[in-house]
């Protein structure tokens, strides 16, 4: 317990959460490697910014559970949701960015789809990968992922309208074309 209080203050001090550029790249490796398939790739990039705002939230875990199959949410619920959606849609260049990065660091592999703005993301760089996660510093946003792989299948085969339907849509949101 004592671990995980160290943990969480030493992430508050290293990263100003969804600004910082590293804090945002340790999401994105996250979701990379949780959200994939076997193979290891990671169908439409687009989605990322969404799971990686959902999955650094427990509020938002806990407002879809305790939800799931509602299609009706509280103000306060629909307004947090409403909220974790904008910063997503906001941070969607940024995410590009990080992307294009790691791509040139050889970590990934960026792989054209047929649709022009949409890419498939392989990871190439295993071990890597696997290094990345000797450390307990993102227990939660890792146990995030379990409760939300646990009630949402299939994460990864839905499109990025699919996503946005299932994490918000269905909730009753009223969004924008993205």
């Amino acid at each position: 317990m004592n671990s995980k209080l160290n943990n969480d203050k030493l992430k508050r001090i290293s990263f100003v959460s969804g600004e910082d550029f590293y804090f945002l790249t340790y999401l994105i490796i996250i979701c990379l490697k949780e959200f994939s398939n076997k193979k290891l790739i990671f169908k439409d990039h687009r989605k990322l910014t969404y799971l990686m705002q959902l999955i650094s939230s427990s509020t938002a875990i806990n407002i879809l559970i305790e939800n799931y199959s509602e299609e009706d949410l509280k103000p306060f619920d629909k307004e947090f949701l409403f909220d974790i959606y904008v910063k997503a849609s906001l941070h969607q260049r940024e995410i590009y960015k990080i992307i294009r990065s790691l791509e040139k660091n050889g970590k990934i592999t960026v792989i054209d789809t047929e649709k022009v703005d949409c890419y498939n993301i392989e990871i190439v760089d295993k071990i890597w990968l696997e290094s990345f996660f000797d450390t307990d510093i993102f227990d939660r946003e890792l146990n995030n992922i379990v409760i939300l792989k646990s009630y949402f299948k299939s994460i990864n085969t839905l499109g990025l309208d699919g996503l946005i339907g299932k994490f918000f849509t269905e909730y009753g949101l009223k969004l924008w074309a993205n």
